[in-house]
């Protein structure tokens, strides 16, 4: 396992080093970069597959048709393709922010904000507010409020994606970033609230996941939430 994240979600690279004779190595992640990706919204075409593949520097690995990334050849190259299969971990790990489909989470994020205002007032609401993780991580968190209590609540916004999709990218980032941030900080709240208009099935899923690390609710819900949770 390496010891460093890939994006923002907390998770590390993994990988299998075996030796099929005493002269010899096999190496792969067995696709789990790859699907990382793929459960994020990522499209892993055949010319970005070839693209990572032409990372600089890169000699003993490769992403293979399966999509892992595999290496294998005398055992003394083994070291040189472990590291050449984590820059290539990485190098997906770059390009995924630019090759994720487009969401407007800005607007979405801008629209809880206003029901925060309306619902305590504008200087018990901030934007972008910092948390130190348990991983010792500096944390972005969208949206942050005092309850009329003094109670703080870490809030992420999630919009949905084309055709009222959920954003499983953003889902699984917001998992990490909340279970890095509860490890370290049980006296603050985390809020999850998503766009309206994806299925039923889909947001079960979504909010299962995310109820581990946070409370789940949708826009529609929001309101009474609030008016719960802040006010009364």
């Amino acid at each position: 396992m390496a010891p460093f994240t890939l994006g923002s979600d907390g998770r590390h690279a993994a990988f299998y080093l075996a030796s099929p004779t005493d002269q010899t190595f096999y190496l792969t992640d067995n696709g789990e970069r790859a699907m990382h990706a793929e459960q994020s919204g990522i499209e892993l075409t055949k010319s970005r597959i070839e693209q990572l593949n032409r990372t600089v520097g890169v000699q003993f690995a490769q992403f293979g048709t399966d999509l892992a990334i595999t290496a294998g050849g005398p055992l003394e190259d083994a070291e040189l393709a472990l590291w050449d299969a984590v820059k290539l971990a990485l190098s997906l790990s770059f390009a995924a922010e630019k090759w994720m489909p487009k969401v407007d989470h800005a607007r979405f994020k801008a629209l809880v904000r206003a029901a925060l205002v309306g619902a305590v007032g504008e200087e018990r609401v901030c934007v972008s507010y910092r948390a130190t993780g348990m991983s010792g991580h500096i944390v972005e968190i969208p949206l942050a409020v005092k309850a009329a209590n003094d109670r703080l609540f870490y809030i992420e916004p999630i919009a949905l994606g084309a055709g009222s999709k959920i954003d499983w990218g953003h889902v699984h980032q917001v998992y990490g970033k909340f279970a890095d941030v509860k490890q370290a900080d049980e006296v603050s709240d985390r809020l999850v609230v998503f766009e309206e208009g994806a299925s039923d099935i889909e947001f079960g899923r979504a909010a299962t996941l995310l109820a581990q690390t946070a409370e789940v609710t949708d826009y529609r819900n929001f309101g009474n939430w609030a008016a719960r949770a802040l006010v009364g």
